[in-house]
């Protein structure tokens, strides 16, 4: 009888496990040839350009990684859902029963069943008949009682019925196919593939490490794949949200308060209470520099054009000030800040605008601190942000830019920057 068609798990999780790394094989190899036919970006260095492309293909390649993972189990319920059903059908088929020989007329019974398949038929069984006196020919019928019968074939010359003869080498399988009454012939050979050895896959054990993910690293790569999905979720409802206000506005072209709290005001980023807020072309604002900006305080486009001044903090931070010297900077005018009071009472938040300051105070980018890298005793990298003056001379970068009259210049140790 034929070979049950259901394996043991073992065996369909190490064939999934092949068929994962011949497709992460192909999938890298595309993603390198690719590579090599892009066109280069005029905005990025060649070393820029070869790590962007690396990040890329590594993101890539580590998603086919990851939902092969993600699709193993499913993938081998169904295969051994499919083989189970398989061995069902093929045990419960029923042989049709008083079948002849040919020859001498006595009742022939099964011996062998296999399963039969053809993509315009459903699935069958095909039982073979041998007789007990070992008369020619065989016969066969499948579960449904039709005969199966061989296809006879004829002369292209002559029309006849061709003789047939049949040798199996055990490499190959040779059909000589001849007819008698004239001299046409033909051979035929089937190469049995199941006769060649395997070749030798001498980087698969390291392959299989590179792309079937162990259940700690097949979680870790669920849980990012579930950070994206919400992060895309959370894209999607801001988009929306966007377009909504857009509307809005298209009606109501001087603004409106958006409803609920807890909105960050684009200049002094505070969080507003129900009601605390103004949304226009400009973006949102709480109420108390929205009436700074209506009484030309400060202009409108602060809210969106973040580059053209500092804060408070951020001119304590980018030069390493103490709020007692700033303090004193503004009293005896050497810098000039723009004030929005609470209402008229006290300060609420206070502004210095580059043109305000001009040939004072450096253009925000020139100032921005900088990612170093640093590798841990455990081998972990690291990153940590650095003022900018720990990276260049501080005279020579910012030359022509006067608060370096005022700073004292104290000598720090250069880093690599990343």
């Amino acid at each position: 009888m034929a070979e049950p068609y259901l394996k043991s798990q073992q065996y369909y999780s190490d064939l999934y496990d092949r068929h994962t790394v011949e497709q992460c094989r192909r999938t890298e190899k595309l993603l390198s040839e690719t590579d090599s036919d892009s066109p280069r970006s005029k905005k990025l260095t060649k070393e820029q350009e070869i790590q962007a492309t690396r990040w890329a293909q590594n993101m890539l390649l580590r998603f086919e990684v990851g939902e092969r993972y993600l699709n193993k189990d499913k993938a081998i319920r169904e295969w051994i859902d499919r083989d189970r059903q398989k061995d069902e059908f093929l045990e419960s088929a029923q042989a049709p029963e008083d079948i002849r020989c040919l020859t001498c007329r006595n009742r022939v019974t099964p011996t062998f069943k296999q399963l039969w398949s053809q993509l315009d038929k459903p699935d069958r069984v095909l039982f073979m008949y041998d007789c007990l006196n070992k008369c020619l020919p065989h016969r066969a019928f499948f579960s449904d009682g039709e005969e199966w019968r061989v296809k006879r074939h004829l002369c292209p010359e002559c029309r006849a019925t061709l003789d047939e003869k049949v040798e199996d080498s055990g490499e190959k399988l040779i059909t000589t196919r001849a007819c008698s009454r004239c001299a046409y012939t033909k051979t035929e050979e089937y190469e049995w593939i199941h006769k060649k050895e395997e070749a030798i896959d001498v980087d698969f054990a390291k392959d299989r490490d590179r792309f079937c993910l162990t259940d700690e690293e097949g979680r870790k790569y669920q849980d990012e794949k579930r950070s994206l999905e919400r992060l895309g979720k959370l894209g999607e409802e801001l988009k929306e949200r966007e377009q909504e206000r857009a509307e809005k506005l298209e009606a109501n072209s001087k603004g409106f308060h958006l409803d609920g709290a807890g909105y960050t005001c684009f200049i002094c980023d505070g969080h507003t209470k129900e009601g605390d807020n103004w949304y226009d072309k400009w973006g949102i604002k709480c109420l108390v520099c929205q009436m700074a900006i209506d009484k030309k305080e400060i202009p409108t486009s602060l809210a969106k054009d973040r580059e053209s001044w500092y804060s408070k903090y951020e001119l304590e931070r980018a030069f390493n000030l103490k709020s007692a010297t700033l303090r004193k900077w503004i009293k005896d005018g050497i810098v000039k800040a723009r004030t929005v009071s609470n209402y008229g009472k006290g300060t609420h938040i206070q502004l210095f605008l580059i043109k305000d300051n001009k040939d004072f105070l450096p253009p925000k980018k020139l100032v921005e601190s900088r990612s170093v890298r640093e590798t841990k005793e455990d081998g972990s990298t690291w990153f940590r942000l650095e003022p900018w003056y720990r990276f260049m001379e501080p005279h020579e970068y910012l030359k022509g830019y006067r608060i370096l009259e005022y700073l004292e210049i104290v000598e720090t140790k250069r880093e690599e920057a990343e």
